[in-house]
């Protein structure tokens, strides 16, 4: 009776103990069972079937973790006696399992020890360890069913059980819902409504909206014209994020009183007088005026800003007439008619002067300015280089497989050694447009440095940016939107 008394102690403790179970919204369980058991087989005899109760009571301790205290009571026939016995039980026992509150079945096993006794009295230490099924019924309620090996500290006293019952989650009564009020009847309570006593739609917060744009009246400055959020409901036609009331360009989106900047140089294109030039807002959006060479030519004028000449600030180093930069004969003096050139010479010998032969040294036809025609197979190896060579998304950092094609590029300028080659980058419309312009330039650039370390002169290569500005297909879809991120090559002819 001691080692029984200290096990029920054991098990007030665990109970009383402040707790957090895994389930906290229900942790406690209450259970009643039929028990069927048998003391024969395990103990080298005929099958002893014999039956009696067990009345249980577990709580949820931590994840997956119940403990619980079952009492059993049955009449049993035991080895070594003629009649039936009384039996009683006092388990401690600890399942490895968790009656969640949305399972459907929740098996579980369990392991522990108990207190026997035989017509309450000759107790002795029984281990209990199995495994069961807890099948739901309905939001609090189980069937069990169990099966268990006891193995007990006396001789042919070792046994199995079976038990089939009920599991009943113990809880709170779910409270009544309590009705918010709502003084104008909207279906927005008063205490989300911001006009409480005008009803209004729940996309306004409760209050009136004429032109229903889902912006309340009561904060529209347009409220009678749908607009965003973003312009405080009033229209804005080029959705730049300023309202067309306030817009100085309405129709054309920008970041200057909603009017465009091309050139980023914080004057608006339309006061802008050098639009693609940055420059200062003194000066008119134009860059300050300079002459790098000194000849006296401004540098945004002169041809040549950083060799001095009188021909539109360009030298003419034969003395004939022809400004360097336009001279194809630059070294020998010649006729302005002859683009600066002595004579009609046809030094490739392909039926064009040298004075209208782009390639005089190189064989080509009369059509294309003395120039190889690009063959048709060039042509459309460099249209595929336009899908091919791909970038780090929103980077200027070429990816891998793009080498190989940039390759093949550097091959056809060496084959067309009079060509150049132009370099144009392109972007879809997602993103700042700023931002877009800038990365469109740097994958351009890109392009052009990897042609220059792989030996291709800077003067037969040529590279620009165009932003979102130049789409080939509708931004509206993914598809369309991959064809407009695009680096283009073009052999051309200068």
């Amino acid at each position: 009776m001691r080692k029984l008394f200290l096990l029920i102690l054991l098990a007030v403790c665990l109970q009383t103990q402040p707790i957090r179970g895994q389930n906290q919204e229900f942790p406690n369980a209450v259970h009643a069972k039929l028990n069927f058991f048998d003391y024969g087989t395990l103990n080298d005899e005929d099958l002893r079937l014999s039956q009696g109760f067990e009345l249980g009571y577990f709580r949820n301790i931590a994840p997956f973790l119940n403990v619980g205290i079952p009492f059993k009571l049955g009449l049993a026939k035991l080895p070594g006696i003629t009649e039936n016995t009384v039996t009683t039980s006092l388990d401690l026992v600890f399942h490895l399992g968790n009656m969640r509150n949305d399972a459907k079945i929740s098996p579980y096993v369990f392991g522990g020890a108990g207190y026997f006794l035989e017509d309450f009295d000759n107790g002795h230490l029984q281990l209990p360890f199995g495994a069961g099924l807890n099948f739901r019924i309905s939001k609090y309620a189980f069937i069990n069913v169990q099966g268990e090996y006891r193995k007990a500290t006396n001789d042919l006293r070792d046994n199995v059980q079976v038990g089939a019952g009920f599991v009943y989650l113990l809880h709170k009564s779910d409270p009544k819902p309590v009705e918010a009020p709502d003084r104008d009847k909207d279906g927005v309570t008063d205490a989300l409504d911001k006009c409480p006593d005008k009803a209004g739609p729940a996309a306004a917060l409760g209050c009136p909206d004429a032109d229903f744009d889902g912006i309340g009246d009561n904060e529209d400055e347009c409220p009678y014209d749908a607009g965003p959020i973003d312009t405080k409901g009033c229209p804005d036609y080029d959705k730049d994020g300023f309202a067309d009331k306030d817009d100085e360009c309405p129709t054309e989106p920008g970041r200057w009183n909603g009017c465009p900047d091309t050139d980023f140089d914080g004057v608006p294109d339309k006061d802008d007088q050098c639009p693609t030039e940055a420059g200062t807002a003194d000066n008119n959006g134009c860059p300050d005026v300079k002459d790098s060479d000194g000849d006296g030519f401004a540098d945004k004028d002169d041809k040549c800003p950083d060799v001095a000449g009188s021909f539109d600030g360009c030298p003419d180093s034969d003395g004939d007439g022809v400004a360097d930069n336009l001279d194809k004969c630059p070294n020998a003096p010649g006729l302005p008619e002859n683009k600066g050139c002595p004579d009609e010479k046809d030094s490739d010998g392909d039926g064009v002067a040298d004075k209208n032969d782009k390639c005089p040294n190189t064989p080509g036809l009369a059509t294309n300015y003395g120039c190889p025609e690009v063959k048709q197979e060039t042509k459309e190896r460099l249209a595929f280089a336009t899908k091919a060579v791909q970038f780090e998304t929103g980077k200027a950092t070429l990816k891998n497989q793009s080498f190989a094609i940039l390759d093949e590029i550097v091959d056809i300028m060496r084959q067309y050694p009079d060509y150049t080659l132009s370099i144009s980058g392109h972007t879809d419309n997602v993103g700042d447009e700023r931002d877009n312009l800038r990365l469109s330039e740097s994958r351009a650039k890109t392009c052009y440095d990897y042609m220059m370390f792989r030996g291709i002169k800077a003067n037969r290569l040529r590279f620009a940016g165009f932003g979102e500005n130049r789409p080939i297909a509708e931004n509206d879809t993914r598809e369309g939107r991959e064809q407009n991120r695009r680096v283009e090559f073009e052999l051309v002819l200068e």
